[in-house]
């Protein structure tokens, strides 16, 4: 068998007693996408663990083996590796010797210029900041990695590319690299995994994600705070963790929100998969997004999303009737409003999500994406 490495500098998994869980998307993408390509190639997959920890893991999921190495530390917006586990991630690849060689993300696109040739080349490059206008206290901090992104496209030297969006190959091509070589894989669910659900909790809410300050998830408190004054029984589930924890906290505490929230921090998928079955509505208030793989899992269990008008949700929703995007706290709490008094447009939305997710957005049909950059060889 040919051997397919890829790399993935940011969040490492987590291991619980119902399962594998994940803490953010790139590696979702990574694991479920070359699965589909298990029976054909020796995979794996070399991340970082989670911060705090570096003991070496070696797991085996669904035909892949992921290698976690060193440790990652919490930055602004991610759990990201640290130079040491950039170090221990060469020496694996030089002892690997691989045929194809996949980098996650722009600065490992990038890096890949520096490994000795031999093995194909391909980037998948799932957002780019420096095509985000930012506000607020974001502002500066997006203008420096932009600029420091730009640099690093100039210098990335790949044989592929490719994107889960089709404004990132736009931007790319503009950027100097050739249409030809950049191929929209996309994003997706295992919709064996994630059934559809009709029967969801009374006044159910769940978002899922980082909590970064991109997320602004500190927002969706003050939403609930609103929902409560019509249903005063609303309850939201947060499935995730980051450096927002304790804003958050703070803030559901500053609202007297506290019997209306229910923080679980990471999670198996096997227990991420059962709240989404039992929520009713998918919230988002993001500002910035590559693609968005909760809200397909959402879709995909009949959970309908009430989400942030950004190009990433757009392409998501294809224009179908599958939910609400919104452009502020009071039109996201009056959709929520809306569909939990409206059962019978909730259960429209919640088919016609099942149905898109069905014909666009499967990690088969991703897999099939990525076959067509591998073959392209």
């Amino acid at each position: 068998m040919k051997k397919i490495v890829l790399i993935n500098i940011t969040g490492g998994p987590i291991i619980e007693e119902g399962g594998l869980g994940f803490t953010e998307g790139g590696l979702v993408h990574a694991l479920f996408a070359l699965a589909n390509l298990a029976s054909e190639y020796d995979i794996k997959i070399i991340c970082p663990n989670l911060p705090g920890n570096k003991q070496k893991r070696i797991i085996n999921y669904r035909g892949v083996t992921i290698i976690c190495l060193d440790s990652s530390r919490w930055i602004r917006w991610m759990g990201t590796g640290s130079l040491s586990f950039i170090k221990e991630a060469y020496k694996s690849i030089r002892e690997e010797k691989p045929d194809i060689l996949i980098a996650n993300g722009v600065l490992v696109s990038f890096l890949l210029r520096f490994v000795p040739e031999g093995a194909f080349k391909l980037g998948i490059i799932h957002h780019l900041y420096h095509a985000w206008t930012a506000n607020g206290s974001s502002k500066h901090i997006v203008r420096g990695v932009g600029a420091l992104e730009r640099l690093v496209l100039r210098l990335t030297k790949l044989d592929r590319i490719g994107v889960v969006n089709p404004m990132t190959r736009n931007i790319l091509v503009k950027r100097g690299f050739s249409h030809d070589s950049i191929v929209v894989v996309g994003n997706g669910v295992s919709i064996d995994d994630y059934s559809f659900s009709e029967n969801k909790g009374p006044h159910s809410l769940i978002y899922i994600g980082r909590l970064t300050e991109l997320k602004r998830v500190s927002s969706l408190i003050e939403i609930v705070s609103i929902i409560k004054k019509e249903i005063p029984d609303i309850i939201l589930h947060i499935v995730g963790d980051g450096p927002k924890r304790g804003e958050v906290n703070r803030k559901i505490e500053a609202l007297g929100v506290s019997d209306n929230v229910a923080m679980h921090g990471y999670v198996s998928e096997e227990e991420k998969i059962g709240l989404l079955a039992s929520s009713a509505i998918y919230l988002s208030n993001s500002c910035f997004e590559g693609f968005g793989i909760p809200l397909v899992e959402a879709m995909a269990t009949g959970t309908v999303p009430v989400v942030s008008d950004l190009d990433a949700h757009r392409f998501i929703v294809q224009g179908e009737d599958v939910g609400y995007l919104v452009n502020c706290h009071e039109d996201m709490a009056t959709r929520v409003i809306d569909l939990l008094t409206n059962e019978t447009r909730r259960l429209q939305l919640a088919r016609n999500g099942r149905k898109l997710v069905e014909e666009k957005w499967t990690w088969a049909r991703v897999g099939e994406k990525y076959r067509e950059l591998i073959q392209a060889r």
